[in-house]
């Protein structure tokens, strides 16, 4: 069994880092929307090329961070290199009942956020439904991640076989 420095709780709050980090350019965003907006006349999407690359590349960042650490996460249960013992705390918190229901719970909230966003129509940006989206996102795939790796059980094998032959072709 291969130790690895990066333990268990560390890779999950590392994702957890990463969605949140992805989830709050939603408000960074609509933040400096609303300040370009005040300040500059409505010119919002031609004056903010610059801005708005750093946003985008701090999002894929988190974005970047959530799925590497889930990664490492699930590789590593999948090598071995941490014992149960290590992983216990970490599948506890989890596999919790709150934390099952909470990217249900963000979704609905999403939905009811952006039907309130959607009934004004000088909003139009749906805020609460995109950081509610990424959250849940990512709270699925690091509980994916931590999942045991089933043993795969030898199936059926559709390699080369033997050429068909009959004595009765033909009769």
């Amino acid at each position: 069994m291969q130790r690895s420095k990066a333990t268990p709780a560390r890779l999950a709050g590392l994702s957890v880092l990463g969605t949140l980090t992805a989830a709050s350019e939603f408000v960074a965003i609509f933040a400096t929307r609303a300040y370009w907006d005040s300040h500059h006349g409505g010119r919002f999407w031609s004056s903010l090329l610059g801005p708005g690359f750093v946003l985008i590349a701090i999002y894929c960042g988190g974005f970047y961070l959530t799925v590497r650490a889930a990664k490492k996460l699930s590789n590593g249960i999948k090598a071995g290199r941490w014992t149960e013992a290590e992983l216990q705390p970490v599948r506890r918190f989890f596999e919790s009942r709150l934390m099952r229901l909470a990217p249900f719970v963000l979704i609905g909230i999403g939905f009811v956020a952006a039907l309130i966003d959607g009934s004004y129509p000088h909003h139009g940006f749906m805020l609460g439904f995109g950081i509610c989206f990424v959250l849940s996102i990512g709270l699925m795939q690091l509980r994916r991640s931590l999942i045991n790796p089933v043993a795969q059980e030898p199936g059926l094998q559709l390699g080369t076989s033997a050429p068909l032959q009959s004595t009765h072709w033909g009769e």
